[in-house]
């Protein structure tokens, strides 16, 4: 008997460069906006991931991270460590599969935050076509458009840099049972929605600003 729990599967907490909220304040939120889990993708470390699987509060902590590789992001979810940047992204996605980790390509037709663009033959898992801090819907509607023409699953995120976003891009995933290895099991095979709302214009703002003044190089 299957089950159907709602994730975001796209956060950053402090320990990202460009987050301002301890894994605390985030699972906090989480547990307020009536998820059954979240995912912590810090930029390049998973270190905010392992404080959050220490201390879940009653959530699914899935570890996650989101990759820097010099054609763009990816995240990568059920990674047992970090994964170095500037890779290839098929270099990036060949290691995070040997590890037998699943690899989301997010806000794939962003221009302002390091997009992978066409997705088609990268040999990613699920393709995030809800990212809630988009300032316009036409890049969310192009990927959910091209992820359906490829028959690849779709995810949702909030991409939220601060505790208050978290939830505002939500995956329903309908898996066998409420385990980390069935979550990601059921999103390699499709059994996911992904919708949510839209972040304030002006959070998205100054959280793309926040991150452009404190971006380190290579990222």
């Amino acid at each position: 008997m299957s089950m159907k729990l709602r994730f975001d599967l796209h956060i950053h907490t402090s320990r990202s460069y460009d987050g301002r909220d301890p894994p605390e304040a985030i699972l906090r939120r989480a547990r307020e906006a009536g998820l059954d889990g979240v995912a912590i993708t810090d930029h390049n470390t998973t270190r905010g991931s392992r404080e959050a699987q220490a201390k879940p509060d009653g959530l699914l902590v899935i570890p996650g991270v989101e990759v820097s590789t010099r054609g763009g992001h990816l995240l990568v979810l059920g990674a047992p460590e970090d994964i170095p940047r500037r890779l290839s992204p098929e270099e990036t996605i060949e290691r995070a599969h040997r590890a037998g980790a699943l690899v989301i390509v997010p806000h794939p037709f962003h221009p302002l935050r390091h997009p992978i663009g066409a997705f088609e033959h990268l040999g990613a898992d699920a393709i995030e076509v809800f990212n809630s801090r988009y300032l316009t819907g036409v890049g969310n509607r192009r990927a959910r458009r091209r992820a359906g023409a490829a028959g690849l699953p779709m995810v949702a995120g909030s991409d939220a840099h601060i505790a208050g976003m978290v939830g505002r891009g939500v995956t329903e995933v309908e898996a066998g049972e409420r385990s980390v290895e069935a979550v990601l099991e059921a999103i390699r095979r499709g059994r996911t929605r992904a919708g949510g709302h839209p972040t304030p214009r002006g959070a998205t703002l100054h959280q793309l600003g926040r991150g452009y003044l404190r971006r380190p190089r290579g990222i």
